[in-house]
C-alpha cells in the first residue's frame, strides 16, 4: 500500500499579470496584517432626491472610473456597474482579501462615498472567474449608522440581505477593457511520496508555467507546462495493479513526459439560473487524461446545503504528455451533497464512478479556522476487486498572509493520502463549482463577518 504526500497548488511564487488574474485560493484569513485603515464613510443628505445625474452623458463610465480609483489600492476592481435612481449594483473582483466580508466592507465604503445622494441601496456582487457568486444588499443609512456603533458588526450582518445574483441584469454594463485579457504565472510544483512497501521516500520538484486568456466573463482558455528540475521518483518499476493504471503509472509520465504539456483546455463557467451554477471544460484536462467535463451545482446563496452533479468522458493520455492518447477511455461522474455548519465546518458526500471504472463513494469533512488555516479529511470506498479498494486522506491549506502579514488570497496546499492507487481515483480539475462559490454564501460570510469593518 502506498501513502502519498502531494504538495499541490504551490504555484504562487511568482505571479505576473498582464491583464487581471483571478486567484482561485478559497480559504479565509483573520491574521493581523499591516493593511491600511479603511476610509471613513461620508454621510449623505437624505433630503437630496435629485436623480437628474442619470441623464449625464457617460455617467456609467464616469462612475466606474471613480470607483476604480478608490478600489484599486485595496486590490478590488470593478467588473460591471448598474446605476438606477435609488439603487446601484457593483460587480467586483477581489484580488487581495482572503476574507470576503473585508472586501465587501471596502467596496461598500467606496459606494457610500461616491454614489449620488439619491442612491439609498447598494447591491454588491463578488465575481470569481467571471461568475457572479452571490449578492449582498445594504441600505446606505445602515452603513452610516453602524460604522462606529458598538454592535456595528452584528447589526450590519443582520440588516444585510444575502441572495442569489441574476446572470445578467438588464442594463448592467461590463468594463470592456477587462476582456479579452492575457495572464501568466510561474512557480514550483512539488510531489512527495512515501511507499510503505519499499520504506523509501520519493519526490519530484518541477517548474510550472501557466498561461490564461480571459476571452469574456466566465470563458477562458488556459495551458500549463512543467519541467522536472530534480527528484528520485522511480520510473523503472512497472505497476502490478490489476485495475486500469489510471494513477499507478505516474513514474512513466515523469520519465517520458518531461517537459510535459500538463493542461491545454477551455473552461466556460456560467449561471443556469440564479441558484444554479454550471461548468463545461474540454481539452487536455490534467497530466493523465483529456476529454470533456461538465458540472452543475444547485446552491442557493442564503442556504447552507446544496446538490451537484459532474459527468466526464475522458481518454487516457500518452506517457509523453504531448497530444496523443492511449486506448483506454471511461465515462466517470458523481452526484454530490453539501452541508455547511457554522464555525467553518463543511461536509461533502460524492457517490459515483471513478476513473478505473470502479463505483463507490467519498466522504469529505473540512474545517476552516479563524486564523486562515484549513484542514480536511476524506475517506473513499469502492467496489474494486482489489485489496486497496479504500483510502483515507488528509489535507491542509496554509494562507500566505499568515507568513507575510499582508493581505493575500494565495495559499499553499498539502494533501496526504494514497492518491497513487488506481481504485477511487478522480479526475483533477482547476475549478469545481462548490469550492469556487462557497466562501461567498451565507454560512461562511457569517463566520467571517467580524472583518467587515476592517
Amino acid at each position: 500500500m502506498q501513502k502519498k504526500i502531494l504538495l499541490a497548488g504551490l504555484t504562487t511564487a511568482l505571479i505576473f499579470d498582464l491583464g487581471v488574474t483571478s486567484t482561485l485560493a478559497e480559504q479565509r484569513n483573520y491574521t493581523p496584517s499591516f493593511d491600511s485603515a479603511p476610509t471613513p464613510i461620508k454621510r449623505h443628505d437624505p433630503t437630496d432626491t435629485d436623480t437628474s445625474w442619470l441623464n449625464e452623458p457617460g455617467i456609467n463610465e464616469t462612475a466606474r472610473e471613480y470607483l476604480n480609483k478608490v478600489l484599486l489600492p485595496d486590490g478590488l476592481r470593478v467588473e460591471a456597474l448598474l446605476l438606477e435612481p435609488t439603487s446601484a449594483e457593483l460587480r467586483f473582483r477581489n484580488r487581495r482579501y482572503n476574507v470576503t466580508p473585508q472586501a465587501l466592507g471596502r467596496a461598500a465604503r467606496a459606494m457610500a462615498n461616491i454614489m449620488p445622494a439619491s442612491v439609498s441601496q447598494f447591491v454588491l456582487t463578488p465575481v470569481v472567474a467571471g461568475l457572479p457568486a452571490s449578492s449582498v444588499t445594504f441600505q446606505r443609512v445602515d452603513l452610516e449608522n453602524y460604522e462606529n456603533h458598538p454592535n456595528g458588526t452584528e447589526l450590519s450582518f443582520e440588516h444585510a440581505v444575502i441572495s442569489d445574483p441574476v446572470a445578467m441584469p438588464e442594463g448592467l454594463q461590463y468594463d470592456t477593457s477587462l476582456y479579452p485579457k492575457f495572464a501568466w504565472s510561474f512557480g514550483p510544483d512539488i510531489e512527495f511520496i512515501h511507499d510503505d512497501l519499499k520504506s523509501a521516500y520519493e519526490y519530484s520538484v518541477r517548474a510550472r508555467a501557466n498561461v490564461r486568456w480571459h476571452l469574456s466573463p466566465g470563458l477562458h482558455y488556459s495551458a500549463s507546462l512543467t519541467k522536472e528540475l530534480f527528484g528520485n521518483i522511480s520510473t523503472s518499476t512497472p505497476s502490478t495493479s490489476t485495475l486500469q493504471h489510471v494513477r499507478s503509472d505516474r513514474g512513466l509520465y515523469l520519465d517520458q513526459g518531461d517537459p510535459a504539456v500538463e493542461t491545454l483546455k477551455g473552461d466556460y463557467i456560467f449561471k443556469a439560473s440564479p441558484a444554479v451554477y454550471g461548468r463545461v471544460t474540454a481539452g487536455y484536462l490534467e497530466r493523465m487524461f483529456g476529454g470533456l467535463s461538465g458540472e452543475l451545482l444547485w446552491k442557493p446563496a442564503a442556504q447552507n446545503w446544496g446538490f451537484g452533479a459532474e459527468v466526464n468522458y475522458v481518454r487516457q493520455r500518452d506517457f509523453d504528455n504531448v497530444f496523443g492518447f492511449q486506448d483506454y477511455d471511461v465515462m466517470t461522474g458523481y452526484v454530490s451533497a453539501y452541508y455547511e455548519f457554522n464555525g467553518g465546518l463543511s461536509t461533502q458526500l460524492d457517490v459515483g464512478r471513478y476513473l478505473a471504472g470502479d463505483n463507490g463513494a467519498t466522504l469529505s469533512i473540512d474545517k476552516r479556522f479563524a486564523n486562515g488555516w484549513a484542514v480536511g479529511i476524506f475517506y473513499t470506498k469502492t467496489n474494486a476487486d482489489v485489496s486497496e479498494n479504500s483510502k483515507t486522506g488528509f489535507r491542509v491549506s496554509i494562507p500566505l498572509n499568515w507568513v507575510i502579514k499582508s493581505p493575500s488570497r494565495e495559499s499553499y496546499g498539502l494533501a496526504f493520502g494514497s492518491s497513487g492507487a488506481d481504485a477511487g481515483s478522480r479526475l483533477r480539475h482547476d475549478y469545481r463549482l462548490y469550492d469556487l462559490v462557497r466562501e461567498y454564501h451565507s454560512t461562511e460570510l457569517e463566520d467571517s463577518w467580524a472583518r467587515f469593518w476592517r
